[in-house]
């Protein structure tokens, strides 16, 4: 795991900045001032948007700007910077495509236009299929998928082991990449290349991405946090019990949660709870790694936290953050689920969700 980066030393805040364009050109300057906020939203189960509301009412021509103009238009792209003026340049947050305009004709005040925008990789659920995929593993699987797509993806494999047989049935890719995700304890998210502004989808397990982007600290940098800590659906041990393809027979994996963690005093209210699934597995290594997975799932929602701290554009679904200033129960390194960048008259400000995953 690389060192958390506490945010605020040498780091310039005081003038935060956005910009929205069509790819290689820019939008006029007069449209730019018109918009009253953007919002974009990322998480790992979902595909990542943006909005621009904008002032829809031209004082001199006494006419709709933009609900009646070509400004923004259904299918048109639009790339999404945020970040702050100084030595560091905008961020590139994505490219979308709009799929919604939405007018507001207020009783009072002026009239505004939300504009909407989603990541390219709702094209993903443009059509729902069925496909059989044999001696191929989940990486493989979601590398053929990323090709029809003409869409990359990054994928870090652990110990995979390939599928005589496996049907996406009558599904759209991407709900079927994100189930498969969930089954083999993997994340499945997207971000910008920051070189070619090119999405990027990520299928890899989530003890892979050990890398912490930010030290928030309450009080300092980290505005407000709320954690929960819930044991209400945490088990002491998974057990699943499987019927082997190959040797047809059943078998049994399980996998049981280590004492003396930080939690200890805590996890005495469920140890002795159960958990008891029934899959169709290929081995007896495939039963055992399911149970894990479930396991670690599980424990993966004892304790999550929604925060906020200042406008924080590489703060994105799938990092890590390390909080601290909380106590002994609530600090330590927490995986970011999903995030929202509000930009408006106040500023720049960066709420998330997140997980403890330490």
């Amino acid at each position: 795991m690389t060192q958390a980066v506490p945010i605020y030393p040498g780091q310039d805040f005081y003038v935060p900045a956005f910009e929205v364009n069509p790819p290689n050109r820019r939008l006029p300057q007069d449209v730019l001032h018109d918009v009253i906020s953007v919002t974009y939203t990322d998480d790992i189960t979902k595909i990542d948007s943006f909005e621009l509301t904008v002032n829809n009412w031209d004082a001199a021509a006494r006419d709709f700007k933009y609900s009646n103009g070509s400004t923004f238009l259904p299918g048109q792209q639009l790339e999404l910077w945020l970040g702050y003026r100084g030595k560091n340049p905008l961020r590139r947050l994505m490219t979308g495509e709009i799929t919604s305009l939405q007018p507001n004709f207020p009783s009072e005040g002026q009239p505004t236009l939300v504009v909407s925008a989603l990541n390219v990789l709702h094209r993903f659920r443009g059509k729902q299929r069925t496909q059989a995929y044999q001696n191929l593993t989940d990486s493989q699987i979601a590398q053929q998928i990323g090709g029809l797509l003409h869409v990359d993806v990054h994928t870090q494999p652990l110990g995979e082991r390939p599928y005589p047989y496996l049907l996406q049935d009558n599904q759209y890719d991407i709900i079927f990449l994100a189930e498969r995700a969930r089954r083999i304890g993997y994340e499945l998210w997207v971000e910008e290349d920051q070189t070619t502004g090119k999405p990027v989808l990520h299928f890899e397990p989530s003890e892979n991405l050990k890398r912490v982007t930010y030290r928030l600290s309450w009080g300092k940098s980290l505005v407000e946090f709320q954690p929960t800590l819930t044991t209400a659906q945490q088990v002491g041990t998974v057990t699943v019990r499987a019927w082997d393809r190959r040797q047809k027979k059943m078998i049994t994996g399980s996998a049981t949660r280590p004492g003396g963690g930080q939690d200890a005093d805590v996890d005495q209210a469920f140890n002795q709870r159960e958990e008891i699934t029934s899959v169709v597995v290929a081995d007896q290594a495939e039963a055992d790694r399911i149970a894990r997975d479930r396991l670690r799932d599980i424990t993966h929602e004892m304790v999550t936290g929604t925060g906020s701290t200042v406008g924080l554009p590489d703060l994105r679904a799938g990092r890590r953050v390390t909080i601290d200033g909380l106590g002994r129960r609530f600090d330590g390194d927490y995986f970011v689920t999903g995030t929202k960048h509000t930009f408006d008259d106040s500023g720049y400000v960066t709420t998330f969700d997140c997980r403890r995953d330490d």
